[in-house]
């Protein structure tokens, strides 16, 4: 979807009209634009040429748009927010509560999209821009009687993902962040004729309890609709990745954006000179090109008066080489930082202690990311709670960010660490579990009671651990080769 930048013109009585942009918002405007350049691929950037691959003094039309055609942007930004997203929601989201929100999280929006894919958007959005929001909808009211009717006609709340693009403004409430006021934008097709169809402009204003709904026409603004919100206050929940306050926020790879366009313009370059070089050019010297013309082949040879030459020019390969350097320099920039500043790995030899720092910070950064992500999704639960009536669902989001795989050896001391009392079954199951051993919908609890009653008789002595001597922590020998056999099966 592609927003309108549209700012209103001088004289225009701005509020008069909900189709214009606050202060802030044009503020981001700028960056969101650098952002949607380097995310939304090579033909959406090439539309931008102007902006991100200006046309060059004396170069003609014809060959600057063969330059433009031939550039491909590098999809390193785009990339590296696909990996963080996934680093952060690497594992499902886990929901405790009723029944319900099972059900509801299987489709979120509506749509068919479950919790883990609504998510995974929504966090990607926010990546992209800084922030993005959800708003939390509840169909119109029914004849239903009760919950369980609404739910049999298919009455249910509902999550629409709004990026930050499509707010154009708010006002809150002074002295606090209780919003009063929302506007989103948005486009909708609606049929024209038999076949065809038009894109209207609309625009959705929120307030607690209502909402107006607006149409941009030809010449004037339309009120098109009106509607209530059982809520006093507007189920609106931002989901922050760099947060500068309420509803502002700024891209948190923006740099690397920037670097990213960069290497777009060099690429460019280097890419048309490549072309134009690639075949020598020959130089006749002394041909009258009066007298006809030469033909060049495999099959044609060229008759030359004494003292006249024939060779071929070429570019120095010394300049190209030059661009690839360049090329390669902004690519390790852009792999070094991006990487740094959400992993916190280095490409170059450091201690110990330095991988622990930076793998600390770098959690941090995807910790606060994940904890606005959680924080965000607990709210909207509780708006949904709201509408039906219900206790909101507990919504937790493993911040376990690291890839590490156990091995033979790692199980080994574990299970060693287990046999002489020091980890429970419990915690050895969990950290199998942690360790990508055991897959992730495991429930530690039905698995401790698989071992129990497969293994009565090491139950018992466990039970009893004054006669024998032993804690009821210990493990024999016996115990930790069936436990393992349970895990390997």
């Amino acid at each position: 979807m592609v927003y309108s930048a549209n700012i209103p013109p001088t004289g225009a009585v701005v509020s008069e009209s909900p189709f214009v942009r606050s202060l802030e918002v044009i503020g981001m405007m700028p960056d969101w634009g650098v952002m949607a350049a380097v995310t939304r691929g090579t033909n959406y950037i090439r539309d931008l040429c102007e902006t991100y691959l200006p046309q060059e003094p004396r170069e003609d039309d014809d060959a600057y748009q063969t330059r433009v055609d031939r550039s491909v942007l590098s999809p390193y930004t785009s990339r590296l927010i696909e990996t963080a997203a996934g680093a952060i929601l690497r594992k499902p989201i886990h929901i405790e509560g009723d029944p319900y929100w099972l059900e509801l999280a299987n489709n979120i929006d509506g749509l068919g999209s479950n919790i883990n894919e609504y998510a995974r958007r929504a966090l990607v959005s926010s990546l992209t821009y800084g922030h993005s929001a959800i708003l939390v909808d509840y169909p119109a009211a029914t004849e239903a009687l009760n919950l369980a009717e609404e739910r049999a006609m298919g009455r249910r709340p509902y999550f629409v993902h709004v990026d930050a693009p499509q707010i154009w403004g708010w006002r809150k409430e002074s002295g606090t962040n209780r919003l009063l006021q929302v506007r989103i934008h948005d486009y909708d097709v609606r049929p024209m004729n038999e076949f065809g169809e038009e894109q209207v402009e609309e625009m959705r204003v929120i307030y607690p309890g209502r909402y107006d709904l607006y149409t941009l026409g030809q010449e004037l603004v339309e009120f098109t609709a009106t509607g209530d919100y059982s809520l006093e206050e507007i189920p609106l929940v931002p989901i922050y990745s760099n947060r500068r306050g309420l509803l502002v926020s700024q891209p948190p790879l923006l740099d690397i954006a920037n670097l990213n366009i960069t290497h777009y313009q060099r690429q460019a370059d280097l890419i048309h000179a490549l072309h134009i070089a690639a075949m020598p050019t020959l130089v006749l010297e002394g041909w009258d090109d009066t007298t006809g013309s030469a033909t060049m082949g495999v099959n044609y040879a060229i008759a030359m008066q004494p003292g006249n030459k024939a060779y071929y020019v070429q570019a120095d390969a010394t300049s190209f080489d030059a661009q690839m350097q360049e090329l390669q320099s902004l690519e390790a920039q852009m792999s070094t930082l991006g990487v740094t500043k959400l992993f916190g790995q280095k490409f170059v030899a450091e201690s110990a202690e330095a991988k622990r720092i930076d793998q600390a910070q770098s959690n941090s950064v995807l910790s606060i990311i994940s904890q606005e992500l959680e924080s965000a999704l607990n709210q909207a639960f509780a708006f949904a709670a709201q509408y039906v009536g219900m206790e909101p669902p507990e919504i937790k989001i493993d911040r376990d960010f690291d890839y590490y795989r156990l091995i033979g050896q790692d199980v080994s001391v574990l299970a060693q660490l287990n046999q002489m009392g020091k980890i429970t079954d419990a915690m050895l199951l969990e950290i199998l579990r942690r360790g990508e051993i055991l897959p992730d919908n495991v429930k530690i609890e039905d698995e401790l009671e698989a071992i129990s009653m497969e293994t009565p008789d090491l139950v018992e002595e466990a039970e009893t651990p004054e006669e024998n001597g032993q804690s009821s922590t210990d493990m024999t020998p016996d115990r930790v080769d069936r436990l393992i056999e349970l895990l390997s099966r």
